[in-house]
């Protein structure tokens, strides 16, 4: 029955992060949708998505930022500041560090890049 709860709580996380990506997020408040302390959840998260949760945030977002960049005509900074980076040269470094291109090259060329996959939680009875 654990494990059910436990998917469950991982998939609330996932979910209130797929709502609230281009704010901040806490760990407090990850907790509060797993319904654990945010030790207990942040351990929970690691162990069902192989990823800590603002890994897994910084991914997703930086994945994000990758098709924003790739399908609308906006500037690099602006990208930026809509996916919760402080500054555009953060923002740089995290996309270049991630996908080995900068995101200005990207967004010209649109060279293929690895995205995060979703990673699905479903609790199965």
């Amino acid at each position: 029955m654990a494990n059910l709860e436990h998917t469950a709580a991982v998939t609330r996380m996932q979910d209130y992060i797929d709502d609230y990506l281009e704010e901040e997020i806490t760990l407090h408040a990850l907790a509060q949708q797993a319904g654990y302390s945010p030790w207990h959840c942040a351990k929970m998260f690691k162990e069902y998505t192989n990823k800590s949760p603002f890994e897994y945030i910084r991914k997703l977002r930086l994945s994000k930022a990758a098709l924003v960049l790739r399908d609308e005509q906006l500037r690099v900074i602006d990208v930026a500041l809509d996916f919760v980076f402080d500054s555009h040269e953060g923002f740089t470094r995290a996309f270049r560090k991630q996908f080995g291109v900068t995101p200005k090259t990207y967004q010209k060329k649109t060279p293929p890049i690895r995205c995060l996959p979703p990673i699905l939680l479903k609790a199965t009875i």
